[in-house]
């Protein structure tokens, strides 16, 4: 039985924690690896023996594990590095990706700062953020605080670990 059921089942979600609890557990706990967003389903990445996390030489990706909605389900996990695209995840998947995925570079999400927690936007001085984006996508404005410009910005998540303060987060792609 999962978790979600088992909750609905006790009562969970009359209170208000209950009912949060059971939204924290059906939420993605990231993005999916590249070129797999709208391509996984649970029963087959579930059955796998998750090749594409064991490929991933910087460990971006994760397995959401047994108990939350998407159990099996790999996402990006950018807690130490951001995605690289260096393929080696999209070679390894059993899936049929189709080989226009090797060539195109897709949007993995969009980084969001959060100026109350940017120490650049608090008076210190900071640009962790811009030196790690290979993208360019995030530059000093007049006063010397980063400022994050979507055009370019792939959502890799390079930016997220050198960041201090984890003011910079990723969101899914509009």
């Amino acid at each position: 039985m999962d978790a979600a059921r088992r909750g609905f089942l006790r009562g969970g979600f009359l209170t208000e924690e209950g009912r949060s609890e059971i939204a924290r557990q059906a939420r993605p706990l990231g993005p999916p690896p590249p070129w797999h967003r709208g391509r996984l389903h649970q029963e087959t990445c579930a059955a796998c023996d998750q090749a594409c996390a064991a490929a991933c030489e910087m460990g971006v990706i994760a397995i959401h594990e047994e108990g939350h909605a998407l159990a099996g389900l790999p996402y990006l996990h950018f807690e130490a590095a951001g995605c690289t695209y260096c393929g080696d995840c999209l070679g390894a998947c059993p899936m049929d990706l189709g080989e226009q995925a090797a060539t195109t570079r897709p949007q993995i999400g969009l980084a969001v700062l959060d100026t109350a927690r940017c120490l650049a936007w608090n008076g210190v001085i900071c640009m962790s953020c811009q030196f790690a984006c290979p993208e360019r996508a995030i530059r000093a404005d007049r006063q010397g605080r980063p400022a994050i410009d979507p055009a370019p910005c792939t959502g890799c998540g390079q930016c997220l670990a050198p960041c201090p303060e984890q003011a910079i987060h990723s969101t899914a792609p509009a």
